[in-house]
């Protein structure tokens, strides 16, 4: 029996060894992961402009440093803050034209083979037209020009396609954020790139772009817009042709595509419209094409089918400050704006037309589109600009967002100091700063005489709110230093 007792004390032993060392190595690839990771950093600059982590641009006024951390995800230091942007960074500098990318970009190249490009990547200008897959249903498009097959989108340099799991797509650079309701096919000078059905077209070959990482895109085609612009008719006005296009961007000779629908207005042998159940039933040519958003206003392109004018009305109805607002479409116009919401907002905006049944009388309401919509968040920054211990005062400056009118700027200060007993205490000053039109950086200062302040402790500055003709915003943005270094 001890024999035994001795060789499961062995074993166990054997166990704990192996585990103790598989352990230790991790800690180790953990620790030699961060030690390299903290040794690499590019210099951004000035004049290039990025997104961080939560999709909002940032433009660089002065060198700023970017840095990766041991899990792949990259920072940027700038103007004395640090802002985490994810594990993939796309930098454009409008000056020399170059683009950077860093992190792991899937490049899809015109035989369909896949080059994996890791770390940096530079591309000295656009003109070499690239594509890549970042991750599932993301995608970088790199050309001089980019647009869509209906021309309604124009882009230069580089356009980042962000899909929903519906098939919809967030369209953004440096001057362009816009959203697509309708099935889209983006045009480069060498590819296309169909997005819902995220289908890559070199020439004659096409690629399937779901089967690379993989995705959860759960867009299906509608059948109706697969078919080939149909119809029948001798030339006297009789039969009607539908339009085709749709996801593949053709047109028949009508111009009809990108799910538009063409019925000829002499339908009919004896001239007779058609009645208000056909009109329904092509809804969908009645449709939303895209949506942009901006910090106070959303612009929105849509189209009103209604050759027979069987539309009684068509307008948007959208909650606002808890109160519903109708807010009328005119079928002879393309483009609404809605203005004066708050920024940083999700509003839930539907669209109806209105017909009158022939055979009742009623009027019937219809809900042809619902789209969320979300106001960009302004963008404020704080840096520390100098500590006298003479003045015994803390300057700062406020860096404002560009395009948005406020009348006032919150900040708070938090510290710790000494009071006269020895005990450490915390303490918050608060300033409330007007702000002209116009301005772009304000310098500001802190009191702290009376305050014996802790060296080795963080102190905070933070931009808490604005107040603007849109009402207070929050905004939290801020930095922390030490007096100490």
């Amino acid at each position: 029996m001890r024999r035994k007792y001795d060789i499961r004390n062995k074993r166990n032993f054997i166990i704990i060894f192996i585990i103790a060392i598989i352990i230790i190595g991790i800690f180790s690839l953990f620790i030699y992961k961060y030690k390299q990771a903290g040794k690499i950093e590019y210099k951004i600059k000035t004049g290039s402009i990025l997104q961080d982590n939560k999709k909002n641009f940032m433009s660089i006024d002065e060198d700023a440093t970017l840095k990766v951390r041991w899990n792949g995800n990259y920072y940027i230091i700038y103007q004395g803050n640090k802002t985490s942007l994810g594990k993939k960074v796309i930098v454009f500098d409008t000056i020399s034209g170059a683009l950077k990318l860093y992190g792991k970009f899937h490049e899809i190249k015109e035989d369909g083979k896949i080059v994996l490009n890791d770390n940096e990547t530079v591309l000295a200008n656009t003109s070499s037209n690239r594509f890549y897959k970042l991750d599932d249903r993301e995608y970088l498009l790199v050309d001089r020009e980019i647009t869509s097959n209906d021309r309604s989108i124009n882009a230069s340099n580089y356009l980042l396609v962000e899909l929903d799991k519906m098939g919809n797509a967030k369209l953004s650079n440096y001057k362009l954020n816009l959203k697509t309701i309708n099935p889209t096919v983006l045009l480069t000078s060498k590819y296309s790139f169909d997005i819902a059905n995220e289908i890559l077209k070199y020439n004659k070959l096409d690629i399937d772009l779901k089967k690379i990482i993989g995705t959860t895109n759960e867009y299906k085609p509608d059948p109706e817009d697969k078919k080939e612009g149909e119809g029948e008719g001798d030339g006297t006005g009789e039969g009607e042709g539908a339009g085709g296009g749709g996801a593949n961007g053709e047109a028949n000779a009508n111009g009809a595509g990108n799910n538009q629908t063409i019925i000829d207005e002499g339908a009919g042998a004896g001239g007779e419209t058609a009645d208000v159940e056909e009109i329904i039933a092509k809804t969908k040519a009645t449709s939303i094409i895209r949506v942009s958003e901006g910090l106070t206003q959303i612009d929105i392109d849509y189209v009103v089918f209604d050759p027979y004018k069987e539309y009684k009305s068509v307008y948007a109805t959208i909650l606002r400050n808890g109160v519903s607002e109708n807010i009328p479409l005119s079928p002879l116009d393309t483009h609404m704006i809605i203005t004066n919401l708050s920024p940083d907002t999700t509003y839930n905006v539907k669209f109806y037309y209105t017909t009158i049944d022939k055979k009742t009388n009623e009027t019937i309401l219809t809900k042809f589109e619902e789209v969320n919509m979300h106001t960009k968040k302004p963008e404020y920054s704080v840096s520390v600009y100098k500590l006298s211990s003479i003045k015994k005062t803390v300057t700062y400056k406020l860096y404002l967002q560009q395009g948005y009118d406020i009348s006032k700027i919150n900040v708070s200060f938090t510290f710790k100091y000494r009071d006269d007993e020895g005990n450490i205490q915390d303490e918050k000053l608060t300033r409330s700063i007007d702000v002209n039109p116009g301005d772009k950086v304000i310098t500001d200062a802190f009191s702290i005489s009376g305050y014996d302040l802790l060296t080795d402790s963080t102190m905070r500055i933070n931009i808490d709110s604005v107040e603007g003709s849109a009402g207070t915003t929050n905004i939290d943005s801020y930095t922390t230093f030490r007096i100490g270094g």
